[in-house]
């Protein structure tokens, strides 16, 4: 569709400077200058799309959906085919299937990520993530202090994935008051609400463990209610409803 309206506009620009007999070259090259601006918005447009069906929508079916129209666009493109691996796997961790999204992340051929648009940062971390969910506590710990240490975050947005990483990393280390702290403090900067459940609903797993049970109530009610198809909102639904059964365990 994208490609057709791109024709279209071409087409129309030719006809019209021609009709007004601009020389055929510098037509050619203002049509050019025009869809490279067209194609920059549209990339806009379609990245924030994204952006809010994973991080505001909190819904990640609808994000691998537009994944695959990506890949549809971009299917002789490795590099672009590489670094939208690295989003699917975003969105099978968020749905809960870590093992999917290792699967994604070790297929990926980092040689086409890069440190400066920060590409590769975010392989690590979700890479990370996978280990630390999947209980590979030691390769994720390795991984961090091999890799992690050494880059360096661009922007505020990849900023708040790291500091996320920080304090989820005390709490799969079993450093609660740690990780408790750390996470805390975050609620007062603006995170996305992807990122605002997910710190919520750690919390609220640590608020279990200290038998803060109504604290946990909250925040996992919030999550419940407030996160949509992410897992952790179905995994705050089915807490919730054991510990209304009196049946709740800490993990």
């Amino acid at each position: 569709m994208l490609h057709f309206i791109f024709l279209v506009i071409t087409f129309i620009s030719l006809m019209t400077l021609l009709h007004y007999e601009v020389n055929f070259i510098i037509a050619f090259v203002i049509t050019f200058i025009i869809l490279m601006v067209c194609n920059y918005i549209a990339g806009y447009i379609i990245s924030k799309s994204q952006r809010k069906a994973l991080d505001t929508d909190c819904d990640p079916e609808r994000f691998l959906k537009m994944m695959d129209r990506q890949e549809k666009r971009f299917r002789r493109n490795d590099g672009a085919l590489n670094r939208l691996a690295v989003n699917r796997a975003a969105a099978h961790m968020v749905l809960g299937d870590y093992k999917r999204a290792e699967e994604y992340l070790e297929g990926i051929d980092t040689s086409y990520l890069s440190e400066k648009n920060g590409t590769y940062l975010v392989y690590i971390i979700n890479l990370i993530f996978c280990y630390y969910e999947l209980g590979r506590i030691d390769e994720a710990e390795l991984l961090y202090e091999t890799k992690m240490v050494k880059l360096c975050p661009i922007g505020k947005r990849l900023q708040k994935s790291v500091d996320l990483l920080v304090g989820e990393r005390y709490y799969f280390l079993k450093q609660y008051d740690l990780s408790y702290d750390y996470l805390y403090k975050l609620l007062n900067f603006e995170l996305n609400k992807r990122q605002y459940m997910e710190v919520l609903y750690y919390l609220a797993q640590m608020d279990m463990i200290k038998g803060e049970t109504k604290q946990a109530i909250d925040k996992l009610s919030k999550v419940a209610k407030q996160g949509n198809k992410l897992w952790i909102a179905k995994a705050s639904r089915d807490k919730l409803d054991h510990m209304q059964m009196g049946t709740s365990k800490v993990i």
